[in-house]
């Protein structure tokens, strides 16, 4: 498996636009509903010479199953420890919140949404504050 911020920096690199989607999970009906946006978004998206990609801090082995309930088959970043998360930060372009949850030794990435050009334009950001929506 490639390091999560390398996978990262090659798609935002092969694209003029990167759109990237992070969800708690495959059991998250808030977060499949982002991703089957994203999905229908994909024409547009390609259209502008741009890609999409999901990330997540669950496990690899239910990415079939988020895929098979979106229809999604684009570009996935599975990233249990939280290290594109914490590079995000870094850069300045996202906080993505990190909660507490069983199943999630490193912690649960929450939802959260980047735009982002090749050049490093921020063209949006978005990132759920847990203490201001209900827990999960």
């Amino acid at each position: 498996m490639s390091n999560p911020v390398e996978q990262f920096d090659e798609l935002l690199n092969d694209a003029s636009i990167l759109f990237v989607v992070y969800y708690r999970g495959h059991w998250c009906p808030f977060c499949l509903s982002y991703i089957k946006t994203l999905r229908a978004l994909k024409e547009q998206i390609v259209g502008a010479n741009g890609k999409a990609v999901i990330v997540t801090a669950e496990s690899a082995i239910h990415l079939a199953e988020t895929r098979a309930k979106t229809g999604y088959g684009g570009d996935a970043i599975v990233d249990p420890e939280n290290i594109l998360a914490g590079e995000l930060k870094k850069r300045g372009l996202l906080s993505v919140a990190i909660s507490e949850k069983s199943g999630y030794p490193n912690g649960m990435a929450q939802p959260a949404l980047l735009v982002l050009r090749r050049d490093g334009n921020l063209l949006y950001q978005w990132a759920i504050v847990p203490s201001l929506v209900r827990p999960f």
